[in-house]
C-alpha cells in the first residue's frame, strides 16, 4: 500500500504517494486495518474509524434484518464519507439517532407521522435522510408542518376556542395554503413561517377574548376599539378571522381598520448597493456560496428563497462554451445575462467541496443544487444562508429591495415579472416605487408646454 512519496516539498502540495509502508519505515500497524485490511484513517487497538464506527452503530442500534428500515439506514452511515461525523451524530443528545433508537426500542415503525411528533429541529435530518434513502416518501416539509403546528397552538386554547382556531385553520388556511401548493407547486417556508405566524396571532385574540371575559357572539365595536388600543400588531390576522367569523353567523359584522403597511424599507443608497456588489464579487476571503448568492441578491433582486434552490439545470451554456452566459429563475423562463465574473463564480460551486457535506451520499435522482445543504438531497435553508450573509455583512431584506427598485425604475412591469419570476402585482407595485407611472404624465406634460410656448408665423400683409 502506498503510504508516503519520494517528493521533497510533499507537505506543500498535493503529490501522489509513490512509496509504500514497508519501504517508508512505517510499520505495519500504523497504516493497515488489522480487521479489514484496509488503509482508512486508524483509530484505536489497531483498527481503522470505518470498523469502529461499524461498531458503535452495532451497539447503538443492535442487528436488524436485511432490508428493514434500520438496516438500510445502518449501512449507509456505515459508509459514510464522514465516519467520525457518524460518531459524534450517534453521541448527539438531541438528534436524529436519539429519536431512531427510541423509536426501534419501542417498535414503532419509523414515519412521516410519528417523526411529525417529535421537535422539528431535532427531526429534520433524520427525515430527510430516510428520504433521500427511499425508506420515506418525498412530501413537502413546508405544508405538513402547518398541522403540527396547528395542533401545538390549538393545544394551548380553551375547549370552545380549540374548535374555533381549527376550523377557521382547516377551512380558511390550510386550505388557501394546499390549493396554492397545488397550483404552483411550491410552498416555500417565507409561506410557512406567514401562515403559522397567523394562526398564533389569532389564537392571542381568542385568548384575549377569553381573559376579558367576551365570547365572539358577544363582541361589539366598543370591545374591539378596546383590542386595538391594547395592541399594535396582528390586525390582517385578526381581520381576515373576524369576517369568515361574520360570514358564518359566530360573529357579529364588525368594523376594524388599521394603518395600510408602510412598504418596504429603501434606505440602502445605489453607491452603497455597488460597493456590496463589488465586494462579493471581489472579495475572496469571503465563501464562495455567500459570495454567489450575495451577488444574486444584490445585482437582481431574486427572493433568497429562490436563490438556495438554483440548481446546475438553472444555468445557461447555451453559447457553447463551459461557463454560464446566464441563469433563469425557473424553468421555462428566459435566461438572465450575467457577467462573466458572476458566471465564474456560479460554475465554481458546482465543484466547490462544501464543509456542511451530508454524511452520506446524495440520491443521483436528485438535483444538483448549487447551495446543498446539511442533509442528503436538500439545498441548504432559507435561514441558514441568511445567517451566513449576515455573519458577512448582508442584509438580505435591504439588498433585495436596493436592487428591486434600481431594476424597477429600468425595466417595465411585464419584464421585471417574466425575468424574475415575481408575480405581475407584484412587478406593477415595484414599477410605482420607482416612479415608473409618472413618466407618461411628465411627458405628456412636457409636450403639451413645448405646444403651448410654440410660436405661430402669420404671412405679413404687403405695405401700401
Amino acid at each position: 500500500m502506498l503510504v508516503a512519496s519520494t517528493e521533497p516539498t510533499a507537505s506543500s502540495r498535493l503529490v501522489v504517494p509513490t512509496l509504500c509502508g514497508l519501504c517508508s519505515g512505517t510499520p505495519r500497524f500504523a497504516y493497515i486495518c488489522l480487521r479489514c485490511g484496509g488503509g482508512e484513517e486508524p483509530y484505536k487497538q489497531g483498527i481503522c474509524v470505518r470498523c469502529a464506527v461499524r461498531d458503535q452503530l452495532a451497539r447503538a442500534f443492535g442487528d436488524w434484518p436485511p432490508g428493514s428500515t434500520a438496516a438500510i439506514l445502518i449501512n449507509a452511515l456505515a459508509e459514510s464519507r464522514r465516519p467520525r461525523s457518524v460518531m459524534k451524530w450517534l453521541t448527539n443528545p438531541r438528534g436524529g439517532a436519539r429519536i431512531l433508537r427510541e423509536l426501534l426500542d419501542a417498535g414503532t415503525p419509523v414515519t412521516h407521522a410519528v417523526l411529525d411528533g417529535f421537535d422539528a429541529r431535532e427531526a429534520w435530518s433524520l427525515r430527510r435522510t430516510l428520504v433521500s434513502l427511499d425508506v420515506l416518501p418525498k412530501r413537502n416539509e413546508n405544508i405538513e408542518r402547518l398541522e403540527t403546528v396547528l395542533d401545538r397552538i390549538c393545544a394551548g386554547l380553551r375547549p370552545e376556542h380549540r374548535s374555533l382556531v381549527r376550523a377557521y385553520a382547516s377551512w380558511r388556511l390550510l386550505r388557501r395554503s394546499r390549493r396554492s401548493y397545488e397550483t404552483s407547486g411550491k410552498f416555500t417556508y417565507q409561506q410557512f413561517h406567514a401562515a403559522s405566524t397567523r394562526l398564533s396571532q389569532i389564537a392571542s385574540f381568542v385568548s384575549w377574548l377569553a381573559m376579558h371575559r367576551t365570547t365572539l357572539h358577544e363582541l361589539d365595536q366598543a370591545t374591539i376599539e378596546r383590542w386595538l388600543n391594547d395592541t399594535n400588531h396582528a390586525h390582517p390576522a385578526v381581520a381576515d378571522f373576524l369576517h369568515w367569523a361574520a360570514r358564518r353567523g359566530l360573529a357579529p359584522d364588525l368594523t376594524l381598520t388599521f394603518p395600510r403597511s408602510p412598504g418596504p424599507a429603501l434606505d440602502m443608497t445605489d453607491e452603497e448597493r455597488w460597493s456590496e456588489l463589488n465586494r462579493c464579487l471581489s472579495d475572496a476571503s469571503m465563501p464562495e456560496d455567500v459570495r454567489t448568492a450575495g451577488a444574486l441578491l444584490l445585482l437582481y433582486g431574486i427572493p433568497l428563497a429562490r436563490i438556495v434552490e438554483l440548481t446546475t439545470a438553472h444555468l445557461d451554456f447555451s453559447d457553447g462554451t463551459s461557463q454560464p452566459s446566464g441563469f433563469s429563475v425557473a424553468p421555462g423562463r428566459p435566461a438572465v445575462v450575467i457577467p462573466p465574473i458572476l458566471g465564474r463564480l456560479l460554475i465554481g460551486l458546482r465543484f466547490r467541496r462544501s464543509s456542511y457535506a451530508p454524511l452520506i451520499s446524495a440520491n443521483p435522482s436528485d438535483p444538483d443544487w448549487l447551495f446543498p445543504g446539511c442533509g442528503p438531497g436538500g439545498h441548504i435553508s432559507w435561514t441558514a444562508m441568511a445567517r451566513r450573509l449576515k455573519a458577512h455583512g448582508i442584509r438580505v431584506r435591504r439588498s433585495r429591495n436596493a436592487a428591486l427598485i434600481a431594476l424597477a425604475g429600468d425595466l417595465p412591469a411585464p419584464v421585471l415579472s417574466d425575468l424574475l419570476g415575481m408575480s405581475t402585482a407584484a412587478a406593477i407595485q415595484w414599477s410605482r416605487r420607482a416612479g415608473r407611472d409618472w413618466l407618461g404624465f411628465i411627458n405628456a406634460l412636457e409636450q403639451r408646454q413645448s405646444a403651448a410656448r410654440t410660436t405661430v408665423r402669420r404671412p405679413v400683409s404687403p405695405s401700401v
